[in-house]
Parts: C-alpha cells; structure tokens; sequence
C-alpha cells in the first residue's frame, strides 16, 4: 500500500516535464486602445514569476506561459499553465509602440494578476478581466523599455 501511495505522489509531482509542483492555471482578457482608438496586434506575454518582481533571478528565471496578439478592436483573451510547488504568480507583460515617438525598442508594461484568479489544474475556472487599458499615457506604473520584438509597428 506503502509503495503505490508514493507511486501516485511521484507521478503526480512529476508529471510535467520533471518539474516539482502541482498544475496551475490561468486566463486574462483585457481591451488596449493607443489615443483613443483599439490598438491592433500587440504582443502579451502570458508569464509567471519567480523572482518577486523581477524578470530573471539568481536560482530561476520567470515562467514563459504563452502569448498572444490583439484583434482589430484591441481585445485579447488568453490562458496558461504552470506546474509551481506554491501558488503561481501570474502576470502579463505587454510591449507596444503607442505615443513613443523615434524612441529605441518597445514600451513593456507589466501588469500582475492576483493570485485570486488562478486556479488548480490546466484549464481556470474563470477569466480574470485588466479591463481597457490606454498605452499612450507617459508615466506607468510597472513600465520599462524591452528590445525583445522590434517589428512592432507604431501603431501598436
């Protein structure tokens, strides 16, 4: 009974690429505009850290959990997993070219999702909605430059 009880833990634990934890999950959605208008195809990053706030750390950098693009009216939706021993940190991380001028690069934005809206297992049981989110204000919160995609387009 012993050996099928630590059978089943085993497997369970490292059922995901040899990694130690248990499957977590996300989704998000949110609208961005760029001065007033939908802002189309900007890339969000689907990420989860393990660096408190940081995007790479001494023992492990954050989580890659998938991206996606805005549609022609600046909607996305999306989801993600990750096998953590604790709970997941999710956030998103978007790059744009709204009101940037000639400058280098992209804007990223990071935005965190709270805890709350993870759940267990690889599909969430909700959506977590940032809301609509204007790019083109100058001083962000969580803002810094990433030359990570450099053919985004101004428009972005």
């Amino acid at each position: 009974m012993k050996i099928a009880l630590s059978f089943l833990f085993l497997t369970s634990t490292f059922s995901n690429a040899g990694k130690i934890g248990r499957l977590q999950s996300v989704a998000v959605s949110g609208q961005l505009n760029c001065l007033g208008k939908p802002a189309v195809g900007v890339r969000i990053d689907l990420m989860e850290s393990d660096n408190n706030g940081e995007e790479t750390g001494i023992i492990d950098d954050n989580d890659f959990m998938g991206y996606t693009y805005t549609d022609s009216a600046g909607f996305f939706n999306m989801s993600g997993s990750e096998v953590e021993i604790s709970g997941i940190e999710p956030y998103v991380n978007i790059f744009h070219k709204c009101n940037d001028g000639l400058s280098p690069c992209q804007r990223q934005l990071r935005v965190d999702i709270p805890k709350s809206a993870t759940a267990s297992g690889p599909a969430p049981n909700e959506t977590f909605s940032i809301g609509t989110l204007e790019l083109s204000s100058r001083k962000v919160i969580g803002e810094r430059r990433s030359c990570a995609y450099r053919n985004l387009t101004q428009t972005s």
